[in-house]
């Protein structure tokens, strides 16, 4: 009981700190969008560091929400038992 507590606290602390980052990837986009917008249209350096920054807060929300899956999906089969044989007729 004591294990299941713990594990439940630290996917709590996890996920919180992934729901940080998110806003913390967020606000850090919207400062460097303030900063490149003095820059020309055209330039390079706001094509790469907008599309650099979009891409690291496009890889955050997807290891945020593959850790959110894994955390359900681990609860939810965590008490029941899970028996793989060979014969397709117990397995239906």
């Amino acid at each position: 009981m004591f294990q299941l507590l713990g594990a439940a606290s630290a996917s709590g602390y996890i996920i919180t700190a992934l729901f940080l980052l998110v806003a913390i990837g967020r606000l850090a986009r919207s400062g460097l969008h303030r900063f490149t917008a003095r820059l020309p249209k055209r330039s390079a350096l706001k094509h790469y560091t907008m599309a650099a920054v979009s891409l690291m807060l496009f890889c955050l929300l997807v290891i945020r929400m593959c850790f959110i899956v894994t955390v359900i999906i681990d609860s939810a089969i965590q008490g029941d038992k899970v028996e793989v044989s060979g014969d397709l007729e117990s397995q239906f």
